[in-house]
């Protein structure tokens, strides 16, 4: 069987000699002449052996050859992938690692970050943020954003035993954040350590686990590295684990939790206040701590939310599964939180929001009617209970139209539910009314007089609006103004003559009109 023919050999390979006695690492593509049929060759038509590869020795030990993200190093008859964890500052065009005495060596235009985890390495983009590296040379390398550029991040740096989450460090730990462990790992503490004594500290397990310290900044950590926070929003952290929270931290007992409220790279500890949830835009969650216990909501829908510390307001959510998206913040108006709270948003104040302090009836922003009642001296929670309306019937709230939707939902008159034809039953709920459109007012001051009755529709169950009711005809929707209107029929129980006939008759609710009157033999002022 005959072999495919090798063209070409790519940077990070190897090939041998005619005889196998020598190999050659290939730093660049080696093309081979076409008349070799199969195997490696030594042979190359486009470029020399020292330009595009290497004879594999020990004159190579020191040096770290790159090919993309892969490292290697060359011994006497051996290539060595090399992935050793930690971070590696490598000038490519030496082949050689930094050293750790002259920080212009770091900048210079052909030196990479490389971030290698034991298994693989990656060339490092360079970070959006303030940024500590303790790199192989055991040096606290500091990248600053505004210069594009490395330092040393302290004229010495300081050596430290880290166990149990504290430090000692072999001398006076003062205005430096970081010290760096006879492992060369990079460890951050909360305040200042006097030489040989102990203090809190923050450490990651691993190059590729992260973990959020607090000291003066709040940085994102991992065994070698620490990147400043500087994202506006709240980082809320499981205080075990120093990460981003998930459901088990706050759905156990001992749910522990911090929370971070941090403006660009300014951040501190927030004490939670009950009424808030506060947003984690890293865990996709919203947590409110209450009575002890942190807790998300059930259910999507409305609630008092920071999402920010500048930013605290009624927003909307919707949740899925455990996963919370915010899709808006709220508009003026009223709304009925998951909690069970009914908030006002003022227009007035701000746009602040705020819960309700008086007991009665109020109409929120997604169109449902709730009755209130609220303790004054607040030791008890304000109750809310939700008013149903007559579904297909129609209510007239703040000058304004609605349709009511199963039973609980008011929508507003939109051209479908307008029909010219058609007679509707009109609500004027008593409690969201403060004064009666004209017609509807002589007719019911002509009712109470005249028929000694009432406009007022009864109907079963207690959590029913009450209202004067009234048949109406002509609907007319303006669509420049989004606003409809109607013409009055009737309203219920008004007694009128008709004209031709001279009979009495009276507006039925169940007719959609005038119908005949039936004098009331108990009452003979009243009829029906």
């Amino acid at each position: 069987m005959t072999k495919s023919a090798t063209t070409s050999i790519s940077a990070g390979n190897i090939c041998t000699n005619s005889d196998r006695s020598v190999f050659y690492f290939a730093t660049d593509t080696v093309v081979v002449k076409p008349n070799v049929i199969s195997g490696v060759t030594a042979t190359y038509v486009y470029t020399t052996t020292n330009s595009n590869c290497l004879e594999v020795n020990d004159s190579y030990t020191d040096m770290y050859f790159t090919v993309g993200s892969n490292i290697y190093r060359l011994d006497q008859g051996s290539v060595l992938q090399f992935y050793e964890q930690g971070y590696y500052f490598i000038n490519t065009a030496k082949n050689a690692i930094v050293n750790g005495n002259d920080i212009d060596a770091y900048n210079d235009e052909n030196v990479k970050l490389y971030k290698c985890n034991g298994n693989s390495c990656s060339i490092m983009d360079k970070p959006d943020s303030m940024t500590y590296y303790a790199d192989v040379n055991k040096r606290i390398i500091r990248y600053n954003v505004n210069s594009d550029s490395y330092s040393f991040a302290y004229e010495k740096d300081i050596t430290c035993i880290f166990a149990n989450n504290k430090c000692t460090p072999n001398a006076d730990l003062k205005n430096q954040e970081f010290c760096i462990t006879y492992k060369g790992e990079l460890a951050l503490a909360t305040a200042d350590i006097k030489n040989r004594e102990t203090g809190e500290c923050y450490k990651a397990g691993t190059i590729g686990s992260t973990i959020y310290g607090y000291s003066q900044y709040l940085y994102n950590m991992n065994m070698y590295s620490a990147q400043m926070i500087d994202e506006t929003g709240y980082y809320i952290v499981s205080l075990s684990t120093n990460t981003t929270v998930v459901s088990k931290n706050y759905k156990t007992k001992n749910n522990n939790l911090v929370v971070y409220g941090c403006q660009l790279s300014s951040c501190k500890v927030v004490e939670p206040d009950e009424n808030t949830y506060y947003y984690d835009a890293r865990a996709k969650t919203i947590l409110r701590y209450k009575d002890g216990i942190w807790r998300s909501p059930e259910n999507s829908g409305y609630a008092y939310i920071s999402i920010d510390p500048a930013n605290t307001y009624i927003y909307r959510f919707t949740k899925n599964v455990e996963e919370v998206k915010i899709n808006g913040m709220a508009n003026y108006g009223y709304y009925y939180t998951v909690d069970g709270e009914m908030y006002h948003c003022d227009r007035d104040e701000d746009g602040a929001c705020s819960p309700i302090d008086n007991t009665g009836y109020y109409f929120t922003n997604a169109g449902e009617v709730y009755y209130c009642i609220h303790d004054s001296e607040e030791l008890e929670p304000t109750e809310c209970t939700k008013q149903a309306c007559v579904s297909g019937q129609y209510y007239y709230i703040d000058d304004a139209y609605y349709r009511c939707e199963s039973s609980a939902s008011l929508v507003p008159v939109m051209s479908r539910y307008c029909s010219y034809n058609d007679n509707v039953i009109i609500n004027f709920p008593l409690a969201l009314t403060e004064e009666f459109p004209d017609k509807i007012k002589q007719a019911v001051e002509g009712i109470e007089k005249n028929n000694n009755s009432t406009a007022i529709v009864s109907r079963r169950g207690k959590n029913y609006l009450e209202s004067v009711s009234g048949v109406f005809t002509n609907c007319t929707y303006n669509v420049e103004e989004t606003k409809s209107t109607f013409d009055l029929v009737c309203v219920n129980n008004y007694v009128a003559v008709d004209e031709e006939t001279d009979d009495v008759k009276i507006c039925s609710m169940e007719q959609l009109g005038y119908v005949e009157c039936i004098e009331d033999e108990e009452n003979p002022e009243k009829c029906n």
